[in-house]
């Protein structure tokens, strides 16, 4: 009797960050057809991916891989937390910050599709804000506002963030907020505040460059008001993983604490822009996510 082949089932979001969804389906197909019973759907709206990887953890497939960017992502791994199905990710997105974090680098679709042909895998942290999960980062202030921007344009792509980043640098104002952790209540003027569970936000960005997905805490960093020099220094020090090091920064980490928001502060998880109420409960969850690891990551 023939053993039934695991399936995988590809979930692919069409209007998702980059072009290059088409070769690396491809590609999959070429790598893994003789080992797997593959699937491919593709989204049609929101919320769509996460509807499709829960009807995949019910009908017992293994393995879902989200094709796409860190929304994608985000509704893929929100449908298989604390379960079996296990996550893959081939990153077509414009950020892809957990897909680089684990090792995953864009567009070597390759690396990618051979780590879900060898499928070793590793349970890692995620984040509920306000009860919604998030797996890379979470926050408020600035990155939220242009996350909001990133949103609304058709066309996406680091030069695009680039650009968004700079106009909107000169149009922000800080603004209060009141942070709650550990048992203490402090107010800062922040121009940012960032929660992740991992290191970067994306286009190898570090906001949190020691963020350890596997340790049950958030690493919290509290950006000052600065000039445009301090722009300058900051953003030098982001892509050279040294942001902690720069007297703007505030960092500490912790299981969880809660931010009392002005009224209308724009928000995001996972690049997604939200408007929350207050008070904003976040919090880690440990090691309820299955992930693909490539094998140069599992350590």
């Amino acid at each position: 009797m023939s053993q039934e082949r695991p399936s995988i089932l590809f979930i692919v979001n069409p209007t998702s960050g980059t072009k290059e969804k088409s070769a690396a389906l491809a590609l999959a197909t070429k790598v893994l057809a003789g080992r797997y019973d593959l699937r491919i759907q593709y989204t049609t709206h929101r919320g769509h991916a996460r509807q499709l990887a829960a009807e995949a953890v019910s009908e017992g497939i293994s393995t879902v891989v989200a094709v796409g960017g860190d929304g994608t992502v985000n509704e893929v791994a929100s449908a298989l937390i604390h379960t079996d199905t296990a996550l893959g990710i081939i990153p077509v997105g414009s950020g892809n910050g957990l897909a680089r974090d684990l090792g995953l680098v864009p567009p070597l679709h390759l690396q990618a599709i051979e780590a879900i042909k060898t499928h070793k895998t590793k349970l890692i942290d995620y984040g509920i804000v306000n009860g919604q999960p998030f797996f890379c980062t979470c926050g408020f202030g600035f990155d939220a506002t242009v996350s909001r921007e990133f949103s609304q344009k058709g066309k996406r792509g680091f030069f695009k963030y680039l650009y968004l980043t700079v106009r909107e640098f000169f149009r922000y104002h800080s603004q209060t907020c009141e942070i709650t952790h550990d048992g203490q209540t402090v107010t800062r003027e922040a121009f940012m505040i960032n929660c992740a569970n991992i290191r970067q936000f994306g286009f190898n960005a570090y906001i949190a460059p020691h963020a350890d997905f596997t340790d049950g805490l958030m690493n919290v960093t509290i950006l000052k008001p600065f000039g445009l020099w301090g722009a300058v220094r900051l953003a030098w020090r982001l892509f050279l993983k040294r942001i902690d090091r720069i007297s703007l920064a505030e960092t500490f980490t912790c299981e969880a604490l809660k931010l009392t928001l002005p009224p209308g502060a724009p928000f995001h998880y996972d690049g997604d822009p939200v408007q929350l109420e207050n008070p904003v409960d976040i919090r880690i969850i440990r090691q309820g996510l299955k992930v693909i690891f490539p094998e140069h990551r599992l350590i």
